[in-house]
């Protein structure tokens, strides 16, 4: 397989589309994605706005031999982490019970045919 081939994937199972679950774990996915984008950008805008307007006060040293310049950059490299394990469970916690609920709904409406 290339790279440039299509990835095969399992059809969509009928009945899905209308699911209330569907919907739901759309929206709490969505919800979670814009907050993690939100701090994520939030903390690199800050800091990248610090650095531009500060200028060389982000070389003042600090207690502990590291800059105001270092401490920034150390406290945005700790937030990707940080959102990522919040994302992560936020993820267990709002959107994985939708998508249970999902991977138990049947096939098709009376084929008993049931996901394995």
């Amino acid at each position: 397989m290339s790279v440039f081939d299509r990835i095969p994937h399992e059809p969509p199972r009928p009945g899905l589309d209308g699911h209330p679950s569907r919907e739901l774990l759309r929206l709490a996915s969505r919800r979670l994605r814009r907050r993690l984008l939100a701090v994520n950008a939030a903390v690199g805008l800050a800091v990248s706005l610090l650095a531009s307007t500060a200028g060389s006060r982000l070389a003042t040293p600090l207690p502990g031999g590291c800059t105001l310049g270092m401490l920034l950059l150390s406290l945005q490299a700790a937030t990707v982490p940080a959102s990522a394990l919040w994302y992560d469970r936020a993820c267990r916690t709002h959107c994985d019970p939708h998508a249970d609920v999902l991977a138990r709904a049947p096939y098709g409406h009376g084929t008993g045919q049931v996901r394995p």
